[in-house]
């Protein structure tokens, strides 16, 4: 029984994987398709009629740009450092009460098995993991808030790139390659992506701080119970 509920949880997790990159995929896929000129999107044409394919072709370009625009949020957020939205939240979760208690909970119970470990060097998310490890049911609860977030922050991103290059194109008519349509409902859809980004980015920080600071206080209600 176990190890059906271990595939079934291994199942799970490994749709979860596929829809994270598959949504932020097709998304982008679908603005650019209502966004750029047709002379520059590639229509696939194999098969024996040209929709034969389009779906599985949908799928597997739609999975890989998910992957595209995951590796630039992770740039991106390499690139602001410390300023990035995972070190200020982790920073403010580090401030709580919630985390502290865990903290010293964890740093005793090491004590008394006799471990070595270090917490005063460790991050916020290696004390979390230690946290969630005391209460592996929550796991799937916190999971979901991750995703949640990870899901707004690429499909932020995704906007954002669409939205500024598109009004870039809109503004310097002059530049030769006239990949983007330019009209003024196109525009206004280039503006209403960059709006949605900062949008977007609330989201993600708000289900962010949830499933860094969760663990915390699952961890502290069970130890004083």
């Amino acid at each position: 029984m176990e190890s059906v509920k271990s595939f079934f949880d291994s199942f799970k997790e490994f749709i979860w994987d596929i829809i994270g990159y598959l949504l932020p995929g097709s998304y982008i896929l679908i603005i650019l398709s209502a966004c750029v000129n047709n002379e520059f999107f590639v229509f696939p044409s194999l098969g024996t009629s040209p929709t034969d394919l389009y779906p599985f072709i949908f799928l597997v370009v739609s999975y890989l740009l998910g992957y595209v625009v995951y590796g630039f949020g992770w740039l991106k957020e390499s690139i602001l450092g410390k300023y990035s939205y995972v070190k200020r939240i982790e920073a403010n979760v580090a401030r709580r009460k919630e985390f502290s208690i865990s903290k010293e909970f964890i740093s005793k119970s090491l004590q008394n098995k006799g471990s070595t470990y270090d917490l005063s060097t460790a991050t916020v998310r290696e004390i979390r993991n230690i946290a969630m490890s005391f209460a592996p049911e929550s796991d799937q609860k916190i999971y979901t808030f991750t995703f949640r977030s990870e899901l707004s922050n690429q499909t932020a991103n995704a906007s954002i790139v669409v939205g500024f290059l598109g009004l870039l194109f809109s503004i310097f008519k002059s530049i030769p390659l006239h990949i983007f349509k330019t009209d003024t409902a196109h525009i206004m859809i280039y503006v209403c992506l960059i709006i949605c980004y900062f949008f977007l980015n609330q989201t993600r920080n708000r289900f962010y701080d949830i499933a860094m600071g969760l663990p915390f206080s699952i961890f502290t209600a069970n130890q004083i119970k």
